[in-house]
Order: structure tokens, then C-alpha cells, then sequence
């Protein structure tokens, strides 16, 4: 089997050198005097260039971790020789994994995506793949699918591995219901465009109620889902959740790293139906 450039005129951009040449003098003696002012009441000067604070960031790992985490033996393939060889890969639940030599922390990996897909026996099978930017710096993948796999590399260097036991545990519960303490499922308005008339926004209400993404009045359970796709990226600056249901609809919610909303979208098999972003 898976985003003005603004154009000023000569004479006004002549206007505002000679502003700023006539005033240079005065603009500096304020400013020494605006310092000391500052220095003499025990205060710094305000800091026009202080960097902003962080972007919140999603937890994942406490989750995540605990759902890899293990010690994977099979037949593997190793980088950049192909020689064949029995080995073992084991993952932390701190997102420490080793190989072999090969030692790498995934904790903070800037790109993480899971995928959980049935197929045309019901049956399901599960990935999990983790990737530092750029990727050749470091990647690990944690399948169900095809047997069992499961893949470390950095570089040229690497191992991947088939028929490999204990994958199974990622097939344990739906990705939603794995993941529920990460998905911020309350209620949230975000404007949509009417796709017939685009200068149209309406607001709709998106959430989660248990299974089921309501996006205003069209629902998606995710228990029906042929496929559930998770993604974190920069690290849980930003997080995604999406769903393909037999009928080929789709939906998708894209949270900040502070849960809220920033785009929904969805289409029927064959057309967009939502277009959403946060409100302003």
C-alpha cells in the first residue's frame, strides 16, 4: 500500500532625505538626552529591536512518544553499502533512537506526520515518520504497514528494516482517539468564503463533538475514515488533522501552537466546499 512593493516619487523621496538631513542633529540630541534621562532613573532605554517571544508550541512528545517507543529487530538493508544484516533499531520514549553507531534525538523534530490507512479488507496500518530540516540531517519512520517497518538515517548513513514485530501497537486506536489531548476539539468560529461569490465570508462554526468534525452543518466521523493524517510541524508551532472518508470526501483543520484555528477546509469528491481562516 499513502505564500507592496510601495513606489515613491523622486520629489517626495527628495522631500524626505532633506527631512531627515535638516533634522539628524535635533533627532540625536533628543535621543542622548531621551539615554541619559533613562540611565538617571535606573531604567533602560526602550528596546525597538527586542525579539518577539516564541511562538507557543504544541507538546507532542509526551503523546507521541509512548506510542513509538521501542526496540525493533528484523532484516535490514544498511546505508550507504546495502548489505544485508539483522539488527535492531530502538526508540525512546524521550525520542532518542539508535542503531548500529547511529544516534539521534527526535525530540524536538521539526516535521512530524502520522498516517493511518484502511484497506479494502478493513484492515488497518499505521506510520509514524519523524524529520529533522533538512531531512538528510535525520529521519525515522515507524510503520505497521507492509509486515513492519522501520527506518533510521542520517546522511548517507542508515538502516532500514522489514518484517520487524511490536509495530503493530501503533494500530492500537484511531489517530483522533491516540492523539485526543493534542486536538483542540471546543467549538471555534472561522470565516468562510461563499466558493460561489469569493468577496463573500460567512461565519461557521468548526469542532470536534467525540468522533465527528463538524465543519457548520456537514459532519465527518473519523471512526469511518479510510485514512487519518496528523501533522506537527516546526516543532508543534503548528499542527493538522485530516480525514479522507470512503465516499472521497475530505476534510482538514490546521491548528496554531496555541490550538486555535487557523484554516479549515474541505471538498466533496469532486469540489471544494469550505475555504476557512481565523478570524481577524
Amino acid at each position: 500500500m499513502i505564500r507592496r512593493t510601495a513606489l515613491l516619487s523622486a520629489l517626495m523621496l527628495s522631500l524626505l532625505l532633506s527631512a531627515c538631513s535638516k533634522d539628524k542633529d535635533d533627532t540625536a540630541a533628543e535621543d542622548a538626552q531621551a539615554q541619559a534621562e533613562a540611565t538617571a532613573e535606573g531604567k533602560s532605554a526602550p528596546a525597538d529591536d527586542a525579539p518577539a517571544p516564541p511562538p507557543p508550541r504544541i507538546q507532542y512528545w509526551p503523546v507521541l512518544g509512548p506510542l513509538v517507543a521501542g526496540s525493533y529487530s528484523g532484516s535490514c538493508m544498511r546505508k550507504p553499502d546495502l548489505a544485508r544484516t539483522e539488527a535492531t533499531i530502538t526508540v525512546g520514549a524521550d525520542g532518542k533512537a539508535a542503531s548500529n553507531g547511529l544516534a539521534l534525538d527526535f525530540g524536538e523534530a521539526p516535521k512530524v506526520s502520522l498516517m493511518r490507512v484502511r484497506d479494502d479488507k478493513g484492515a488497518y496500518g499505521t506510520s509514524a515518520m519523524f524529520a529533522m530540516r533538512p531531512e538528510k540531517d535525520g529521519f525515522l519512520n515507524v510503520s505497521s504497514l507492509d509486515g513492519g517497518t522501520v527506518s533510521i538515517e542520517r546522511e548517507n548513513t542508515g538502516l532500514m528494516c522489514s518484517k520487524v514485530g511490536g509495530t503493530d501497537k501503533l494500530n492500537s486506536q484511531p489517530l483522533h482517539q491516540a492523539l485526543a489531548g493534542l486536538i483542540n476539539g471546543k467549538k471555534q468560529t472561522v470565516g468562510c468564503r461563499d466558493l460561489a461569490n469569493m468577496m463573500v465570508v460567512r461565519d461557521v462554526d468548526v469542532g470536534i463533538d467525540g468522533s465527528v468534525i463538524r465543519i457548520g452543518d456537514t459532519a465527518y466521523d473519523m471512526k469511518l475514515a479510510a485514512t487519518e493524517m496528523v501533522s506537527f510541524d516546526e516543532a508543534g508551532e503548528s499542527m493538522s488533522l485530516s480525514v479522507i472518508m470512503a465516499d472521497q470526501s475530505t476534510a482538514q483543520l490546521i491548528y496554531d501552537g496555541a490550538g486555535a484555528l487557523t484554516h479549515v477546509s474541505a471538498r466533496n469528491k469532486t469540489e471544494a466546499t469550505h475555504a476557512c481562516e481565523q478570524k481577524r
